[in-house]
């Protein structure tokens, strides 16, 4: 489709300055969950505000891992802050 996507912009751009690194690693694809995690929560920790009163925040952040039938998915917990 022709539409203008910024989310999938901001990655591409994002991920840019990573792509050798994950083409050469030893599990590219792999490497892209990883790079596109960190990237992701270092943007959430950076907007994220906890100045919101008595209460607590917390934030789950992972990889989800879709698996081909009849496998099940999995969920890789990669950060817990509260």
């Amino acid at each position: 489709s022709g539409a203008y996507d910024v989310q999938m912009d901001w990655i591409k751009r994002q991920l840019a300055a990573h792509a050798d690194g994950i083409r050469r690693a030893e599990s590219p694809m792999a490497a892209l969950a990883h790079q596109s995690f960190a990237m992701v929560r270092d943007k959430i920790f950076d907007v994220v505000n906890n100045d919101f009163g008595d209460g607590y925040l917390c934030l789950v952040g992972g990889i989800q891992i879709n698996l081909p039938v009849p496998m099940e998915d999995h969920f890789l917990p990669c950060t817990f802050e509260m």
